[in-house]
C-alpha cells in the first residue's frame, strides 16, 4: 500500500442532504450516459455521486436510480438550493427523447 497517496481531507461541519433520482430510458442506453448528464449539471455542492444503486428492466426500457449527496463547507444548505439543482438535472434529462424521470 502506498502511504504517500493517502492524505487527510477535512470533512464539513455542516449537515448533508441526500437525494435520489430514477430515470427510465430506452434499453440501449447505458447508466454511464445518464450519470454523465447528472455530473454535468449537479454543481459543486454534490460531494458524492452520482452513485448507481438500482436498475431494473421494464419492457423495452430500463430504469437507473442514482444517489447524490449534497453538502457545503461554508453553510447549511437549504431544500430550495438542492431542489434547484435537482430541477436543473431533471430538465436536462427530459431533453433526451424517450427519457423520463420517475
Amino acid at each position: 500500500m502506498n502511504l504517500e497517496s493517502k492524505k487527510f481531507k477535512i470533512w464539513s461541519l455542516f449537515p448533508f442532504i441526500v437525494r435520489d433520482i430514477a430515470v427510465l430510458v430506452p434499453q440501449e442506453i447505458k447508466s454511464v450516459e445518464v450519470a454523465k448528464i447528472i455530473e454535468e449539471n449537479m454543481g459543486e455542492i454534490v460531494v458524492r455521486g452520482p452513485e448507481l444503486f438500482d436498475e431494473f428492466k421494464k419492457g423495452d426500457q430500463i430504469s437507473y436510480a442514482f444517489r447524490l449527496v449534497f453538502q457545503s463547507f461554508e453553510k447549511t444548505l437549504t431544500d430550495t438550493e438542492v431542489n434547484d439543482i435537482m430541477t436543473k438535472i431533471t430538465n436536462k434529462i427530459k431533453e433526451n427523447d424517450g427519457w423520463q424521470v420517475r
